[in-house]
């Protein structure tokens, strides 16, 4: 591959993390598994991609089997291929194709028919039923409706940009028939019986007004599922009007759920897992390596090794007929771990609601170094919508090896391992230490309670300093971390500081007789609180009624900017980090300007956003012509890391360290900016925006800072503020949906502003779904849908044009 082209890849089409949400058939690469071939007349095709989790098909004529469990791509689909004829649809015939199919889909995966057309190429789905997930999603172009075979059907309209396909990496359109009602449910064995007009959806597409001159290349009974565990019984597949009879009486004709399901033991335990012979069902969590070690009693037990980030660990998935949601259970292990004094480790149960990931903490413990520590909690209920359950330990605040023995899950109040007696808890060396009982509430720094100081104490505290900011709350008398007698944002700098481990203590209070307060700001640097004497105005309503798609001809002028490359010490990390300047026209040091942050995506530099974009071109023409206030911009380079000189790839580590950009830019970037260049200060004369994973740093930044930004913005912004997976990697969150809010926690800003593109391949349809999880929590926002748009200029070049105008105002 030519640098060129790489580079181009780079800041481009891998800016941001990839959203897989519909699922192409991809030519497979030497890691896939895949299987084809043809029976008596009928192709087939089994594809699991990167031949990752467990998959099979069994194919015979005119029917098969096939399963799929912890994939991350898969179909199975068989029917007729006509690519030799070179013929349109309508030389072709009449097509029908009657199916007879057991399906029981646990999370996304959908029941089709399914093919491609050549000249021109296209893709399409006639969609029968589905999992969890609707296909083919929010963003999809409507084109209207049709009633067939006593069904409602939606047309609908995607496209594929330089996306994989039967010729190779191409932009090519989608076509969708999707049932109004799906004829299956989730976690259920649908029994599915039905006849499809297949010529008559495609007569039905070109009245609409798609394209369907190309020659038809097959028709197939398809079962997709991404990220999810399934099965398919596909008894009969027949063409060409045969209709197989209707069921006798013995026939299950309504879908029914499962009925079997585990009991326990006779102690109330579903499993328990003493690794005496191997990690049983456990397996690494990310790349983290499972291996036998010495366990609690001289016996056996599982070391925890080659953890590259606190969320690797040891996982085990739960049996869905064992653990039912809505239903109350114990989970627990033993652990220890000999590298650290004392550390947090957590059990955690990651699931799947509404087609997203979440991670709720079942229990934690801080595992003191060399002794086995009892995790556990008798009393967890699994809630009610949730499947695919993963039960999983983790150490969130280390990367420290831990050992785990004598693993469980049981009924509600199933004794821990260490109430059991089955265990010689009196061996020397062998005690069980568990979770201290004392009141945890005079720790300083636990925010929260729980009895560890760790990262989920920042949240709280900076909840409590905002709702005291806006006069409406108080916090404990436990979160003054400095001891001075007040609580604002220098305790909570100072306990983001000990918890990446910048402070080893915190300093002895000063002794006072008077009750904490925060009725007097201490401020310990330019940042954390606003000179400006405006309250600012809600902006969005007047946004939505004015923002282009396009940019207006004329609005791009010549550069008359000039650009000055810094250096400053990022307190974070201690290193040298550069940012460019970028000065408008007519800049006078004796003025005081507005200062708008703009980030650039994932593997870029400071230098990425300077040109291309048109934030230069934008400025020279807003500003010269007073359509917008006089503000400078400054692109830094978001990595911030302590150990890396840069990304080593895109994954949880890389997204890490652009996460911490937020102690830079709070703690380091702006009392630079504001110490060399005459600008204005406080919230009101501050922005940030950018794109992909400057997107996704900007609105973090804004949600966790809105006292320093008061317009925010992101255009095509990545995944990972919230839970949520895409074909790189699961991500974490930095925050709970629930928490991605303003409302009771501090000021809105004054613009708020999100922008997508319809056609983006890269992150897919993320920004629409922060977008919804805002409105959901009650945020006003603005977001912005550029029909046709991908992931580069032609959606923020809008994005910015929009935002440029409205910011300071």
């Amino acid at each position: 591959m030519k640098k060129k082209t790489l580079k181009t890849l780079i800041s481009s089409a891998v800016t941001a993390l990839v959203a897989a949400a519909i699922l192409p058939v991809i030519p497979a690469s030497a890691a896939d598994q895949q299987t084809k071939g043809n029976i008596d007349g009928y192709d087939y095709e089994m594809w699991n991609q990167n031949g990752q989790g467990q998959a099979s098909m069994t194919p015979k004529a005119g029917s098969f089997t096939c399963s799929w469990s912890n994939i991350e791509n898969f179909l199975a689909r068989m029917g007729r291929n006509y690519d030799s004829q070179k013929k349109n649809y309508k030389a072709l015939g009449n097509i029908t194709l009657s199916y007879d199919v057991e399906y029981t889909p646990r999370g996304n995966s959908y029941m089709c028919v399914y093919g491609w057309t050549r000249n021109p190429l296209m893709e399409y789905y006639i969609v029968e039923g589905w999992g969890d997930w609707r296909p083919p999603g929010d963003s999809a172009e409507k084109k209207g409706s049709i009633t067939l075979n006593g069904n409602i059907y939606d047309i609908c309209k995607t496209m594929r940009i330089n996306q994989p396909s039967l010729d190779g990496n191409r932009t090519f359109p989608q076509y969708w028939s999707v049932r109004q009602t799906s004829g299956s449910r989730n976690n259920t064995t649908n029994y599915m019986r039905g006849n499809i007009d297949v010529t008559k959806h495609f007569d039905a597409w070109s009245k609409a007004g798609l394209d369907m001159s190309g020659t038809l290349y097959e028709v197939s009974l398809n079962i997709e599922g991404y990220r999810s565990s399934g099965s398919a019984n596909v008894k009969a597949i027949y063409f060409n009007g045969y209709i197989p009879p209707e069921p006798t009486s013995e026939y299950i004709t309504e879908p029914t759920t499962i009925p079997e399901y585990i009991e326990p033991d006779a102690n109330g335990y579903f499993f328990t897992d003493r690794f005496e012979k191997g990690m049983g069902d456990w397996s690494g969590r990310g790349p983290a390596v499972l291996s036998s070690s010495d366990g609690f009693d001289g016996s056996k037990g599982i070391l925890v090794s080659d953890r590259s980030d606190n969320w690797n660990g040891a996982e085990t998935e739960l049996d869905p007929l064992a653990f039912i949601p809505g239903n109350t259970y114990s989970f627990g292990a033993l652990v220890k771990q000999d590298s650290e004094a004392s550390t947090p480790i957590r059990l955690t149960l990651q699931y799947i609601s509404g087609g997203e990931y979440y991670y709720d903490k079942v229990a934690e413990v801080n595992a003191p170094k060399g002794e086995w520590t009892d995790l556990s909690n008798t009393s967890f209920t699994i809630p009610s919508d949730a499947t695919e359950l993963v039960l999983y330990i983790e150490a969130p605040d280390s990367l420290t090896n831990f050992c785990i023995d004598s693993a469980f899950g049981g009924v509600k109040d199933a004794p821990s391992i260490s109430d059991t007696g089955t265990h010689s808890v009196g061996i020397p060396g062998n005690e069980i230490t568990t979770a201290n009982a004392e009141s945890k509430s005079q720790i300083i720094g636990d925010i929260n309670n729980d009895g560890v100081i760790n990262a989920f104490d920042l949240a709280p505290l900076r909840r409590g300093i905002l709702k005291m900011m806006s006069g409406s709350g108080t916090v404990p008398a436990n979160s003054d971390v400095n001891g001075d007698g007040t609580v604002n944002v220098a305790d909570l700098l100072l306990l983001q500081k000990y918890i990446l481990g910048m402070e080893k203590k915190f300093p002895d209070p000063v002794t006072t007789t008077r009750a904490v307060t925060t009725t007097t700001q201490k401020t310990v640097t330019t940042t954390t609180a606003s000179s400006s004497s405006s309250s600012g105005k809600n902006l969005n309503a007047d946004i939505r009624k004015d923002m282009p798609a396009q940019v207006p001809g004329g609005a791009e002028a010549k550069s008359q900017c000039k650009v000055e490359k810094k250096t400053y010490t990022c307190k974070f990390t201690g290193k040298q980090k550069s940012c460019n300047v970028i000065l408008p026209p007519n800049y006078s040091s004796s003025k005081k300007y507005n200062v708008m942050y703009v980030l650039h995506g994932i593997m870029g530099s400071e230098n990425d956003m300077v040109n291309g974009m048109g934030v230069q071109e934008f400025m020279s023409s807003l500003q010269t012509s007073g359509k917008a206030e006089d503000f400078i911009v400054v692109t830094p380079n978001m990595f911030t890391s302590k150990t890396m000189n840069g990304p080593n790839g895109i994954n949880q580590q890389t997204c890490a360290e652009y996460d911490n950009f937020l102690y830079d830019i709070s703690d380091s970037l702006i009392p630079y900016i504001e110490a060399n260049y005459p600008v204005m200060t406080g919230r009101e004369h501050r922005a940030i925006t950018g794109f992909s994973m400057g997107g996704r740093e900007a609105i973090y930044c804004g949600l966790m800072r809105p006292d320093l930004f008061a317009y925010v913005g992101g255009a095509c912004p990545a995944p990972g503020i919230t839970p949520g997976s895409d074909m790189f990697m699961q991500h974490p969150g930095c925050m709970k949906e629930s928490e991605m809010k303003f409302r009771d926690v501090g000021p809105e800003p004054n613009v708020f502003m999100i922008t997508g593109g319809t056609n983006d391949g890269t992150v897919g349809t993320f920004p629409k779904q922060y977008s919804d999880i805002l409105t959901r929590n009650g945020v006003d926002h603005v977001y912005q849908s550029i029909q046709g748009g991908g992931h580069g200029a032609d959606s923020v070049k809008p994005h910015l044009y929009t935002f440029m105008r409205y910011a300071f105002k």
